[in-house]
């Protein structure tokens, strides 16, 4: 299992550990943020008013941040070349403050032991990979990456050729239980934004709530959690970069 280091403990940063911790598909070993002393950084992961109370255990404890009984190496470094990365034993660093988000802003993550480094944001100069999109285009030789936006892992169509809504349900089902299961999902209930809090698929095509107008020109409605669909994601990114190691 790959271990992780998350710079930045905010929304994306809470939101990924609590992925990786209920997913069990990576181990977070080490956070830094500078801003947040310890024992708000177990107030904060522990509740959280969209997406709710963490039902695992959160405590501070020897100057660790102790989440179901895993301690996390804590660092508050204001230069993320200043972090000891390998000291903690961080491979991957999920990059989610926001504001390193280029190659050389993000490469100095390197110099602390990280072997690559998950920027969670778009950037102007990383390569960027959606799961289940372009992810099998993805390089071990790639130092640096990007998991997008949160917007850009919903998702967009665009019809090749004339169909009826019946066809784009079929296809849209066959992929949500095939190729792209969990991370896209399809639904036929009467459902409601609030509905999807929390939900870990990247969008949930709602065949209910389409319609279309020709065999060219499609309304389509999905729902995704804007934040907890793409914490899910970064996940799973690092764990198809740990596969081609």
């Amino acid at each position: 299992m790959v271990k992780v280091g998350v710079n930045g403990f905010g929304r994306i940063g809470r939101l990924v550990t609590r992925a990786a911790v209920l997913s069990g598909k990576v181990q977070v070993v080490a956070i830094n943020d500078p801003f947040i002393d310890l024992n708000y950084m177990v107030y904060m992961f522990k509740y959280d008013s969209t997406h709710g109370h963490f039902k695992g255990t959160v405590k501070a404890e020897n100057g660790k941040l102790v989440i179901n009984g895993h301690a996390i190496t804590i660092f508050q470094e204001r230069d993320p070349s200043n972090i000891k990365w390998a000291d903690a034993g961080a491979e991957y660093v999920v990059e989610s403050t926001g504001v390193f988000t280029t190659m050389e802003k993000a490469g100095a993550h390197l110099k602390g032991g990280a072997k690559r480094v998950i920027i969670s944001a778009p950037s102007a100069d990383a390569p960027m990979f959606v799961m289940g999109v372009n992810h099998e285009k993805y390089d071990k030789s790639l130092k640096i990456v990007s998991n997008a936006s949160c917007t850009t892992n919903c998702l967009t169509c665009r019809l090749e050729k004339p169909a009826k809504y019946d066809d784009i349900k079929r296809v849209v089902k066959a992929a949500a239980d095939g190729p792209l299961k969990g991370i896209l999902g399809y639904t036929e209930d009467q459902v409601v934004s609030c509905d999807f809090n929390g939900d870990s698929h990247s969008s949930t095509f709602d065949a209910g709530a389409g319609i279309a107008l020709n065999d060219h020109f499609v309304k389509l409605v999905s729902w995704y959690d804007n934040e907890f669909g793409y914490s899910n994601r970064v996940v799973d990114l690092m764990v198809h970069m740990a596969s081609k190691e």
